[in-house]
């Protein structure tokens, strides 16, 4: 792991599956803007078929999420604990990641 991902405390800083849903949600974020410049030149059905692209990364990056939620959720307490911690885990990532 990289200086930056030491930000994310444990056990989404381990769970590889963490960081791929974030990695691939980031990437959708950047596709959709991709996406969406290119619709605006190209329009009609191709246009609209770039969008097909985020989806794609989307929906890839909620398999990891779920995978990973399932494995960090039994680490806490309760489910409240666990979605705290995860979202300041998510943020520290992010932040880490604009950081670099």
């Amino acid at each position: 792991m990289s200086g930056w991902t030491t930000r994310v405390d444990e056990p989404f800083a381990g769970e590889p599956r963490f960081w791929r849903a974030v990695a691939l949600a980031t990437a959708a974020l950047g596709t959709v803007v991709v996406a969406a410049a290119g619709s605006a030149l190209i329009g009609g059905p191709v246009g609209l078929a770039l969008f097909a692209v985020p989806a794609a990364l989307l929906a890839l990056s909620l398999t990891f999420a779920r995978a990973a939620s399932a494995r960090t959720r039994v680490q806490f307490d309760n489910r409240v604990a666990w979605r705290d911690a995860e979202r300041r885990a998510v943020a520290s990532a992010l932040r880490g990641l604009v950081d670099r």
